[in-house]
């Protein structure tokens, strides 16, 4: 006796609708519509083409590395807020201002400040340069912006040593020892950022599109206005 013709096409769509495929594209499973099969692939939900995937990978390395670097300058802030709050304190306790023997402000303080502040400015336009795609400008803003960062750094190397040649010392007087450090620990943020600014440079130079280089653009950018400010705060409360 013949099953009924219906009986044998229900079955058949059944093994059709849910089954597993293989082929030259790999292996898929699934049901209906949406099922796998074996010559499109893997029915699974893994990455597929033009999905965005790709595109958004610069994206999220530079959230990624913009998140890093601002825990970093949160810790970097409060070092500097509790050791420059240290320094005012001290200094309103104290009968008298420098404490005597301590000598006049160096000039190199002033000029360093216009340096870090031309650096800044060349950063700016680096950045902006980096948004809006001109590899050159960027390139050229970047080397000025390191230059003047190793500028900064040699004349503060050289001016300590003036300071150490006049008896200017972290043992001095309590005016010194905190000179001294909140100095030198500026001056290892600003070789920090140096260093930083030195590998967007090279990149730049090596003619890496600005897209690429929007991460190392970005966190260069962060934390050297960073030191900029730092120092500004520091300079001001050298000289009030």
């Amino acid at each position: 006796m013949n099953a009924p013709a219906g009986g044998v096409l229900d079955r058949a769509g059944a093994v059709a609708g849910t089954g597993t495929g293989t082929g030259p594209g790999g292996s898929g499973s699934g049901s209906g519509r949406d099922g796998g099969g074996g010559w499109g692939g893997s029915g699974g939900g893994g990455r597929r083409p033009g999905d965005g995937s790709d595109a958004r990978a610069p994206e999220l390395r530079a959230m990624n590395a913009r998140m890093l670097m601002f825990l970093l300058l949160s810790a970097s802030t409060m070092l500097f807020i509790g050791l420059i709050g240290a320094f005012l304190v001290l200094r309103r306790a104290a009968p008298q201002w420098p404490p005597a023997g301590s000598p006049a402000l160096p000039d190199w303080l002033g000029w360093n400040t216009g340096v870090i502040l031309a650096s800044s400015v060349a950063l700016i336009v680096a950045h902006v340069a980096q948004r809006r795609g001109r590899q050159r400008a960027m390139a050229v803003s970047l080397v000025a912006t390191t230059l003047l960062a190793f500028a900064f750094l040699g004349v503060q190397w050289f001016g300590w040593q003036e300071l150490r040649a006049a008896g200017f010392l972290p043992r001095t007087n309590n005016y010194g020892g905190n000179f001294w450090l909140l100095t030198t620990l500026h001056f290892a943020h600003v070789a920090a950022g140096a260093l930083l600014l030195l590998r967007a440079s090279v990149l730049a130079l090596r003619g890496y599109l600005p897209m690429r280089l929007a991460s190392s653009v970005e966190v260069a950018a962060l934390f050297w206005h960073f030191v900029d400010v730092a120092w500004l705060v520091i300079y001001a409360s050298l000289i009030g």
